[in-house]
């Protein structure tokens, strides 16, 4: 089933989950088993009684909210350096995830935690090779560049001033952005 972007944004909605620091109420629990019954049989109003039951639990509708406001601001400075790290995968694999993962289960807020952790650790292990063909542009840019300023000596000089700051633009730039 494909969720429409207006109606509800799955990671969020998942982020959202992770937050709570308790299970979800047992009536609302309930009401999520049906909507999510209904997400695997591909009922088209599933999706927006599914929006409307987190809008009914505050702490989960804030906590969405926020999830949506942080990823707008982290957009907008990070566009430039495509280095948005999502918590989980690709949307692409999102309504899966969320339809046979997540839905099925008594306690969706321990589910998507537990999801969470070992989509981190997934994640930190091919970081680093993610962003290495930034690294290799700007070593290849640098090198272009010096050699046609001047020639060997100039050619060793962007290459390193370059794998420095594509070093920094794709790891200490973002883990600084990450932490505040």
């Amino acid at each position: 089933m494909n969720f429409p972007k207006t109606v509800i944004n799955l990671e969020a909605l998942l982020y959202a989950l992770t937050q709570q620091e308790e299970p979800l109420p047992a009536d609302l629990q309930g009401s999520l088993q049906d909507v999510g019954q209904d997400l695997r049989q591909n009922d088209p109003d599933s999706a927006c009684r599914l929006r409307e039951l987190i809008r009914q639990y505050p702490p989960l509708e804030a906590a969405y909210q926020a999830a949506l406001e942080k990823w707008d601001q982290e957009y907008t400075t990070q566009e430039r350096a495509k280095s948005l790290n999502p918590t989980f995968p690709t949307s692409s694999n999102l309504d899966w995830l969320f339809i046979h993962k997540v839905t099925p289960t008594t306690d969706w807020v321990a589910t998507t935690k537990h999801l969470t952790q070992r989509q981190n650790s997934s994640v930190e292990k091919t970081e680093f090779w993610d962003k290495t063909d930034r690294i290799a542009i700007m070593i290849a840019g640098g090198v272009a560049l010096g050699s046609a300023i001047a020639q060997l000596p100039g050619a060793v000089i962007g290459g390193i001033s370059a794998a420095m700051y594509g070093w920094y633009i794709s790891f200490a730039k973002n883990k600084s952005v990450r932490n505040s």
